[in-house]
């Protein structure tokens, strides 16, 4: 492909995640007042930004480059992994089926998630949750906001609202009380990553997104068969980690890439679109040949 990149970021979310803030729109604004001209929104189980952005196909003088993308949430053993899909075609039968899988098993968290809490002593109620939700499924930023329209759950939640974690108040709550150990954990089985892997690999460019994240999990049990790539740049990682994982990338043979794992910030402050901190433009061409190979999900806006 004859495309010249000048910036890119391949890791954001927009509204359609159950955590993201801004639009595509706004997204696809912001992309090209910063000049960057390869993108790729990835929301949490969720690939309707694709057919948002599909919209907007060759109205900008084909000057930026669309891929599809989506951040599906797998269980390696009793952990939770994160592996970015790109390229994958909107009409792909296998995606539809796993994203459909997650929403049922979602929505059973989600019941049992609201009756943990409710034994903790919060006032909450499961319909209002959803309600809240708006259609989407609920994520740490739809309970802290249900819970904190309570005054009394404000007692307990005031390290959240006025305290040392209100810098970051929704991703501390959700790690505090959802993840393994926390009070509000609930044991449901959501996507299987092995399987998940085997069905799309031949459908997407499967990437392992930000890895300085699963602390104590060995990569190169994550990293395995049907696994292409593994995001080395992010907006989480230190100089020694990047180093890491840019050679272990390299010995086994894996694709590249660069995220800034973009939000809102109000939902994760100081975490800006492009910010992955990665200059190095053959990590985004090498992506655009795999794609380019397998004839998958990328187009120009």
């Amino acid at each position: 492909m004859n495309f010249k990149v000048n910036k890119f970021d391949l890791h954001m979310h927009s509204d359609h995640s159950s955590d993201g803030v801004l639009t595509p729109y706004e997204i696809l604004t912001i992309m090209r007042s910063r000049g960057i001209n390869l993108f790729s929104i990835t929301d949490h189980n969720s690939v309707a930004s694709a057919s948002v952005m599909k919209w907007y196909k060759g109205k900008y003088g084909n000057k930026t480059l669309y891929i599809n993308g989506v951040e599906l949430s797998l269980y390696h053993g009793d952990r939770e992994i994160h592996v970015l899909a790109y390229g994958y075609n909107e009409s792909c039968n296998k995606m539809a089926g796993v994203l459909e899988c997650y929403h049922r098993n979602r929505v059973l968290q989600t019941e049992l998630r609201v009756e943990k809490l409710q034994d903790l002593g919060f006032k909450l109620e499961y319909a209002e949750v959803m309600k809240a939700a708006g259609g989407k499924l609920p994520s740490g930023v739809t309970f802290l906001k249900v819970l904190s329209k309570y005054a009394e759950n404000r007692g307990m939640l005031k390290d959240y609202l006025i305290g040392e974690k209100s810098n970051s108040p929704y991703t501390n709550f959700y790690f505090d009380y959802f993840t393994k150990g926390g009070p509000a954990y609930v044991d449901v089985p959501l996507l299987d990553f092995d399987d998940t892997v085997a069905k799309l690999k031949d459908r997407a460019v499967l990437v392992l997104a930000h890895p300085s994240l699963y602390k104590g999990k060995d990569i190169s049990d994550i990293t395995g068969d049907g696994i292409s790539g593994i995001e080395a740049h992010s907006s989480y990682h230190t100089d020694e980690e990047i180093e890491f994982y840019l050679d272990y990338a390299e010995k086994n043979n894996l694709l590249i890439t660069a995220g800034s794992d973009f939000h809102g910030d109000r939902i994760k402050p100081g975490i800006f679109l492009g910010g992955h901190g990665c200059t190095d433009l053959t990590v985004a061409n090498k992506l655009i040949d795999r794609l380019t190979s397998m004839d998958n999900g990328y187009f120009f806006i």
